[in-house]
């Protein structure tokens, strides 16, 4: 990944070149936990670079928590608690202000956040996952946002499957999760993310990997994400 190129656009762009560029094209996906968007995701980059001219295209997940952390000049560890959107304490955050030369309050690392995934965003060329991707970038007319679901049970099992754990204990983490991402996805819009922000919904459970990296192949060529 050109992470020079993501800083200079980052850090660089001033208010004219804003009203010059039209922003994206991007691709985000939302997902149930235990859907696995990034496998969607690469092979989805993969498809549109085989099979499209032009500039190449990435897909971003984790890269989004290592940016805001170099950022902020912080540690990765010390603001993934935001992803589970577990918002500290005043008190909290008072004792640990005094327990660190350099303390980063919840609002700087949720601005910081939205900065990097909206500057993706914009840089364009890209597939986005999870991340409040698909509410940053609401508003990016050259986008397509797209969500991936399946019944709890599905999940259940998959996660089962992947970590080889009791029903009872993916039951748990999937419960868990179904809660913190709800509550990662107010954190940035004060709402749950409605149905209609969503061009197209995917089930997991009905449709395999590949319908759903050539469905999104299509929608993005109907909506024109590929021209220059």
């Amino acid at each position: 990944m050109e992470n020079n190129i993501f800083l200079n656009y980052l850090n660089d762009r001033s208010s004219e070149d804003k009203q010059k560029i039209y922003p994206g094209p991007v691709i985000t996906i939302s997902r149930d936990y235990g859907c696995y968007a990034s496998e969607i995701a690469q092979k989805l980059t993969a498809k549109i670079n085989e099979e499209i001219k032009g500039p190449k295209w990435q897909y971003i997940t984790k890269e989004i928590l290592v940016e805001a952390a170099k950022e902020l000049g912080s540690r990765e560890h010390e603001i993934a608690h935001i992803f589970g959107a577990e918002s500290k304490t005043f008190l909290g955050d008072l004792a640990i202000s005094f327990g660190q030369k350099k303390y980063t309050s919840d609002a700087l690392i949720k601005k910081t956040i939205k900065k990097v995934v909206r500057a993706y965003s914009e840089q364009g060329h890209t597939v986005i996952v999870g991340r409040a991707g698909s509410i940053i970038a609401e508003d990016i007319t050259k986008s397509l946002h797209i969500k991936l679901i399946a019944p709890k049970e599905w999940r259940i099992n998959a996660i089962a499957n992947r970590y080889e754990l009791l029903k009872t204990d993916a039951t748990k983490i999937v419960e868990e999760h179904d809660i913190t991402r709800t509550k990662f996805m107010e954190f940035f819009s004060d709402r749950s993310p409605d149905c209609d922000l969503f061009q197209a919904v995917f089930n997991r459970a009905s449709l395999n990997t590949n319908q759903i990296v050539n469905a999104i192949f299509y929608l993005a060529k109907q909506k024109t994400l590929f021209l220059k």
